[in-house]
């Protein structure tokens, strides 16, 4: 088509293809000017009745004069074949900006919704329906102003007098009812079931986008059109302040009300919705950090940043503790959002579930908690509040960790079940404060009941899993993510079990998976690092922690994690800074005072402050024991603490502790063998190390430990080395 002439048009390169046709950047000759030609589908231009209908109902769209619409010049045809010759726009569409940039924030998201209603806006006063906004039919130009395309699905409506079309009649819809046009995921309900539709339906699409601007994510999605499109019609999607960190509470009000089911509690049209928009003002809260060198790449005079994302519970090497990691037992959003104090019972629980769902965003467990505690002053015996309560101090004891928490989640929980005993969130909330607390066999058997009570709960087959092992967990796992199709967390549970039986290569997919599901979250890109550091990726795990420090630079886990990477990388100077911001975040988490005293000792004027850092360590260590004194894992833990701190008699005495337990992972063993190595038994730190090795540990982290210098010269190393390099 390059060089063809069309009429009075010169076609100079193809711009762009799609359901609704071809667009090529043309030269109109008579004009001087460059436009857009956008040649019709064969279905569109062979059926007269569809040709016809486009015809009209493209009329009326080039009636439209408004500087957030596109100009249609021309209607015509050649050789039988329609075309559209309309505004060629400089820029790029909003689909293109989301693809690389996930969320805008609210100030720039705001901008470009006032304006998608004041184009909008102007049809629907015409009479006119768009049926079709969506991002990729969005153009942004480089001066920052947003152009609606493509009309092409467009219908007037009824109510509009005739008048509203010059040249035409609106005796009757231009397009009948029970004809599903447009596309599946910014579909109204009305659109998706074939329904007649109006403005409102319009303005149901205006909030898809303004929650995808905002968030990152569609609010309604599936494996399948057909999911998604049950999705539209019957599903709620998550609360928006429970998505985006610092979010204008307003402006999450008045997306969740363009998503009504019911076109009634809808605004009315798109004038409605921007008439509320221009009432919130920027000004109102924080403005975003922003890299100006960006800002000039992408041609947009805007600021960008990414909602902030909750602490990540992994840290690369010797992490000894993982957090527990449930989600809620149903997604519904609550909007408009009222006071905490004002919710029923039943909006409580949604609400906090929803909070809980991304539990890994910073002060989540904290507005649950909030939420169901206002809520409780008035229903203090309802046993689904006592569920959710008991599921938030779970993971309230997991971030700090503090003992009040998990005596708190334990009491909810058994309040629940007493007051319900066929309450399977109930059964699902005690064995989760069971499992923290060590109690694992009680814990199964909480899990298991829950199970028999809801056959489909991924949670419970989660939680069973996590308490299995081998083909049996396996196996739960893989339930708990069919069972929860699109959620993060069972995505992120599968991975750390591959990333514990050594298998790198799954966990890492699973990491990717998860991200998938929910790309902010810091926590899931810590533990992606950590997989790709056990395979030696390292120019990756910088990538991935630098991105997770993009989104939180307050995040602990983030800082623990570069440490430990620049500590195997050899950089311990830089180890020792990062993991000391690790220790100011968050100053009771034992394996970070460890994790520093190691960068303390390989720097010559730190040394004297890692003995400080190794009984920080210790201490901490002895105070989880204390709550869970069979942990075999914090037993490991404290042998290496104590023995790098010089007590070989007590690190000992810790490792009879762990040799007790016939079923030691590879951490623990690797553990054992930097204890053995400390104490000069290396016939012992040989032992254990190739056990280590044979469960699947990292070459990489043990090539690069510098406790094991020693060590890698001995030829009994060299032996095991040899072995393994012969099985790749």
């Amino acid at each position: 088509m390059v060089g063809k002439e069309v009429l009075h048009y010169k076609i100079v390169a193809e711009l762009g293809a799609g359901g609704m046709g071809v667009v090529w950047e043309a030269l109109d000759t008579s004009l001087e000017r460059r436009v857009a030609l956008k040649f019709l589908p064969a279905a569109v231009t062979m059926d007269p009745a569809s040709r016809e209908r486009f015809l009209r109902e493209a009329k009326a769209a080039s009636a439209l004069n408004h500087p957030n619409i596109v100009t249609i010049y021309e209607i015509n045809s050649l050789d039988g074949q329609l075309f559209i010759a309309m505004e060629l726009i400089r820029g790029r569409s909003l689909s293109a900006l989301l693809r690389e940039r996930k969320w805008l924030p609210p100030d720039l998201a705001l901008d470009y919704a006032i304006q998608l209603c004041a184009g909008l806006g102007e049809a629907h006063r015409a009479g006119i329906v768009h049926r079709d906004i969506k991002p990729s039919n969005l153009m942004l130009t480089q001066d920052g102003v947003l152009k609606i395309l493509d009309f092409g699905l467009a219908k007037a409506s009824v109510a509009k007098s005739r008048a509203a079309v010059p040249g035409g009649s609106l005796a009757e819809p231009l397009t009948v009812a029970g004809a599903v046009l447009g596309t599946v995921p910014y579909m109204s309900p009305e659109q998706a079931s074939g329904g007649e539709v109006g403005p409102g339906s319009d303005v149901f699409s205006i909030g898809i986008v303004l929650y995808e601007m905002l968030s990152g994510q569609r609010p309604f999605r599936g494996s399948s059109d057909a999911e998604v499109r049950r999705s539209v019609i019957s599903g709620e999607p998550p609360f928006l302040g429970t998505l985006v960190a610092d979010l204008p509470e307003a402006l999450a009000q008045i997306t969740h009300k363009c998503l009504k089911k019911r076109r009634e509690a809808r605004f009315r049209d798109a004038v409605e919705v921007g008439t509320h928009l221009h009432d919130l003002h920027p000004g109102s809260w924080p403005r975003p950090r922003f890299d100006q060198s960006t800002a000039a790449q992408t041609g947009f005079p805007r600021k960008f940043r990414g909602p902030l994302a909750g602490a990540a519970a992994l840290v690369l090497a010797g992490a000894g503790v993982a957090a527990v990691a449930w989600w809620p037992r149903g997604k519904s959003a609550v909007s408009p959002r009222p006071a905490a104090e004002a919710l029923a019972p039943a909006d409580a629980l949604r609400r906090a579930e929803e909070y809980l769902r991304r539990y890994d965003r910073k002060g989540n467990v904290d507005r649950a908690i909030a939420t169901l505690e206002a809520s409780s002053r008035r229903n203090a015996s309802n046993a689904a509040l006592g569920a959710s309560f008991a599921e938030a101090y779970v993971r309230k004891y997991n971030e700090t960790p503090d003992k009040q928490w998990l005596e708190k989640a334990l009491k909810s929980a058994r309040q629940a079940v007493a007051a319900n005993d066929d309450l399977a969130s109930g059964h699902v909330a005690l064995a989760m404060a069971l499992a923290a607390s060590g109690q694992s066999d009680e814990a199964a058997r909480q899990f298991e009941r829950a199970r028999d009570l809801n056959p489909l709960s991924g949670p419970a087959h989660l939680g069973l899993a996590r308490l299995r092992s081998g083909p049996e967990a396996e196996l739960l796992f893989q339930k708990a993510v069919q069972y929860s199709p699109g959620e993060w967390v069972p995505l992120h549970e599968q991975a750390l079990f591959y990333y514990r039986n050594a298998d790198y290569e799954r966990s890492i997919a699973g990491w990717r998976q998860a991200l998938q599901a929910a790309p902010d979250s810091v926590l899931v890109m810590g533990y992606l690092a950590a997989g790709l550091h056990m395979k030696g990726q390292y120019p990756e795990v910088a990538d991935t922690l630098q991105r997770a420090l993009a989104l939180d630079a307050t995040n602990a886990a983030t800082w623990a994690n570069l440490g430990t990477a620049r500590y195997f990388q050899g950089h311990f100077l830089e180890a020792a800074r990062a993991t000391e911001k690790a220790v100011d975040l968050a100053p009771g988490r034992y394996f970070y005072w460890g994790n520093l005293g190691d960068s303390y000792r390989r720097v010559e004027e730190l040394q004297s402050k890692a003995g400080g850092a190794y009984q920080k360590a210790i201490g901490l260590v002895r105070e989880r024991l204390a709550v869970t004194p069979n942990d075999t894992a914090l037993h490991a833990n404290l042998a290496m603490y104590l023995a790098k701190s010089g007590d070989s008699a007590g690190a000992l005495a810790e490792l009879a502790q762990v040799e007790h337990d016939p079923v030691r992972d590879k951490s623990t063993l690797f553990k054992s063998a930097l204890v053995y190595e400390s104490v000069q038994n290396r016939d012992k730190a040989l032992a254990v190390l190739d056990r280590a090795i044979r469960a699947g540990y990292s070459m990489h982290e043990i090539a690069n430990e510098a406790d094991l210098a020693a060590l890698r010269s001995d030829p009994g190393y060299a032996k095991i080395a040899h072995r393994e390099a012969a099985k790749k």
